[in-house]
């Protein structure tokens, strides 16, 4: 169980936990030009909205590269609701406007 953890961890998703009250989250990072980024986070809170998921945190990353930047966004996400996550991040993968989209943290984006 503890390696199965791990994976959950590394690819965003946090179990949830013993406590009550704490709930199932995933983050996903998506990667953009600057100048697409207004237009890509609005766009990302209404599709997600509209799926009946909720944005609980969403953070912007300028990162080294001068043209590119990218924002860490935090989805509250019930178990019963994963499939739901996948299929919004395969239309965001779509979009010709976003470079990337991986599951985890900002950190290994633009690295």
């Amino acid at each position: 169980m503890r390696i199965f953890d791990l994976f959950l961890r590394r690819a965003g998703v946090d179990r949830p936990g013993t406590l009550a009250g704490r709930r199932a989250r995933s983050r996903l990072t998506v990667v953009c030009s600057r100048e697409a980024l207004g237009a890509v986070r609005k766009q990302i809170c209404l599709d997600f909205k509209a799926a009946g998921l909720s944005v609980a945190e969403m953070q912007v990353d300028q990162g080294h590269d001068k043209t590119m930047a990218s924002t860490c966004i935090t989805v509250n996400c019930p178990a019963d609701m994963r499939n739901v996550l996948m299929t919004q991040a395969k239309q965001l993968s779509d979009n010709p406007a976003i470079r990337s989209v991986r599951f985890g943290d900002q950190r290994s984006a633009l690295a």
